[in-house]
């Protein structure tokens, strides 16, 4: 009679470890899956969202600080799915401020962050710079020549 039961208790157990087992290699594959189309499908977080989401790219912002920023505006399903498809597809995130929405794909996030032309706000380049600065010191000279300034107004 022992033999009977620690035949079917091991049985059991058995029985317990290869469900187990299979459920954690169906997870795996599911998890795999999903992972794999956000990289390399076209994932929206929503077809029908129209509400633009500003996203601010900072000089020195990576893939992943701008993966953190649009997880957390709701327009990306995975952090981790756009900072592969960025790295693969060797993106170059341009800094400023960039309108996205929900119902765009990683890809095309990516494609409109690259481009600094696309920005709602526009960064003034080095030559702007310098040109402004060198504009700026000969208004404050004339201004100060005059004797006319933000006091003498």
């Amino acid at each position: 009679m022992k033999k009977v039961i620690s035949t079917i208790l091991g049985l059991g157990v058995n029985i317990i470890i290869y469900v187990v087992a299979i459920f954690i290699l169906f997870r795996a594959g599911a998890f795999a899956y999903e992972f794999s189309y956000e990289v390399f499908g076209e994932p929206v977080v929503s077809e029908y969202a129209d509400e633009e989401i500003r996203i601010e790219i900072k000089d020195g912002d990576g893939s992943k600080t701008v993966a953190k920023k649009l997880k957390d505006a709701g327009a990306i399903n995975s952090e981790w799915a756009f900072i592969l498809k960025s790295r693969l597809s060797k993106a170059n995130l341009m800094p400023g401020v960039y309108v996205v929405k929900a119902s765009m794909s990683a890809d095309d996030m990516i494609e409109l962050m690259g481009d600094a032309e696309n920005s709602v706000v526009k960064q003034p380049t080095a030559e702007e710079l310098e040109t402004g600065s060198a504009e700026s010191q000969e208004s404050g000279e004339s201004t100060s020549d005059t004797g006319e300034g933000e006091n003498g107004q």
